[in-house]
């Protein structure tokens, strides 16, 4: 133990403990913040960890709504398509029944005429109707058949 006192009488000896000592102390202190750091970057790395949990799980349902209106455009397409088959089918359909009872009203206006006492002539010209046609609507319909 005695050598140890003398040791630290010293003054060599003292300076470098001391300088020990601080340098001890400062990495003791230099640490200390350095995990103070260390702690502080880990809160804030799990906060963006939580943000970037929040905003992926933001983007699975932006992503599964997605998928379903893309769903339901291919079923609008699908009807869309069969809507437009349909309204084709319609158009011509509808044609048809105009020619159908234009050409009706027609005849009921020959017949009409011919029941009058108008001649083929007359009834061809005011129905666009064939002569023949005129011909056969006066034969029957005429008004020397009443």
């Amino acid at each position: 133990m005695l050598f140890v006192v003398e040791n630290f009488q010293n003054p060599v000896i003292l300076t470098i403990v001391i300088i020990g000592s601080v340098i001890l102390l400062l990495g003791a202190i230099a640490f200390g913040v350095s995990i103070r750091h260390h702690s502080h970057c880990l809160e804030r790395l799990r906060g963006i960890a939580d943000n970037l949990s929040y905003i992926n799980d933001g983007f699975v349902r932006t992503n599964l709504n997605l998928e379903s209106v893309a769903h339901r455009l291919q079923v609008l397409e699908t009807q869309y398509t069969e809507f437009s088959i349909n309204y084709e089918h319609s158009k011509v359909e509808l044609a048809r029944l105009a020619e159908a009872m234009g050409g009706e009203s027609q005849l009921t206006k020959a017949i009409d005429l011919a029941r009058g006492g108008s001649t083929v002539q007359e009834i061809a010209l005011a129905t666009g109707l064939g002569e023949d046609e005129a011909t056969a609507i006066v034969k029957f319909h005429g008004s020397s058949k009443r």
